[in-house]
């Protein structure tokens, strides 16, 4: 952490020898600064002298006059800590959530700050004293009715559940500050019919810039189910030793809600590939009577990058038929 003070200093007219010394206290003396702010004449910094085994140093300034000169220092300190914990609370009938995110300063440096101005990533300043070994828990912001969007995830190589994800664009439309969103915890929390609030889950949020998705990662999904599997290889040999991989993989997805849900699969092809197209049928039946039939809807394949592709699909609801549908990617 980077901090400045001022301090006043009685200068006479020539050479004076000024001294700093921070015993326990966790500074990095390489990166000790001394400016002249405001001083009665000119004034330049001679030389600094670091005494062998103290944790002080020794600046030699020349004044031209003699008076109160008022100096600015700064320094590098360890051990002087700042985390961001975030708190959302969802309405009831989930279409909005009220966001809060509050700073806390550690200050474990060994140094008393009787005054002080504190700066975040975010928020007002907070003004007033934080002594050694003493923590702030300072109000970043409060946004109220924001507006998220409820997104499903999957991705096999993590994990064979449905990840559940509240979506936030960081933007002043939004209610947020639309500033960098340090990373920090988020808890989030859902009204209930008796006007208490349940805990829905917790989640690390990563740095999140302006215009930027803030993702609240709340665990598993219960209400969606998908089941990856590869139904179909095929290797053709173009010229040895060179040959093509195929395969079809088949995403069957369930979507126990009363309405259709975005959901989002991650598939890591790996080396050279191609998507060489996407079916969507509508299973129904069960056991020796299950049948199949084409479904029209828009799966889009979004590249990442060499590993990674996302397929985006709208997933309606079962309905009472216990319908499900069944996504086939051939690559």
């Amino acid at each position: 952490t980077i901090v400045e003070e001022e301090r006043t200093v009685n200068l006479q007219q020539g050479t004076n020898q000024v001294e700093y010394a921070f015993s326990g206290v966790a500074v990095d003396i390489n990166s000790i600064q001394f400016r002249p702010i405001k001083t009665p004449g000119g004034v330049r910094v001679i030389n600094v002298n670091y005494p062998p085994g103290e944790n002080a140093l020794f600046w030699e300034v020349y004044a031209e006059k003699a008076g109160p000169g008022v100096f600015r220092i700064s320094y590098l300190i360890q051990n002087l800590q700042r985390s961001t914990a975030y708190e959302a609370v969802v309405a009831k009938d989930e279409k909005s959530l009220n966001l809060k995110a509050q700073t806390m300063v550690q200050n474990a440096s060994g140094e008393h700050f009787a005054s002080a101005e504190i700066l975040s990533v975010i928020g007002k300043p907070y003004n007033g004293g934080l002594q050694q070994g003493e923590s702030k828990k300072i109000q970043a912001f409060s946004a109220a009715d924001v507006k998220f969007t409820k997104k499903f995830f999957f991705d096999h190589s993590a994990s064979d559940q449905v990840s559940l994800i509240y979506e936030v664009r960081n933007e002043k439309s939004a209610g947020l500050p639309e500033v960098m969103l340090p990373n920090g915890k988020a808890r989030v929390y859902q009204e209930d019919s008796q006007g208490s609030e349940a805990f829905l889950g917790e989640d690390w949020t990563q740095e999140t810039g302006a215009g930027q998705k803030l993702e609240l990662k709340l665990g598993q999904a219960k209400e969606v189910k998908v089941k990856r599997s590869i139904v179909k290889r095929k290797e053709e040999v173009v010229k040895l030793p060179i040959k093509n991989h195929h395969q079809t993989i088949r995403y069957q997805i369930e979507n126990f809600k009363d309405g259709e849900v975005p959901l989002t699969m991650v598939e890591h092809p790996g080396g050279e590939w191609v998507i060489d197209g996407i079916d969507v049928k509508e299973e129904s039946g069960e056991r020796d009577d299950i049948k199949e039939k084409s479904y029209s809807a828009d799966v889009k394949a979004e590249r990442i990058d060499l590993d990674n592709v996302r397929l985006h699909v709208n997933v309606p609801a079962n309905g009472r038929e216990k319908k499900k549908l069944n996504v086939y990617v051939r690559l």
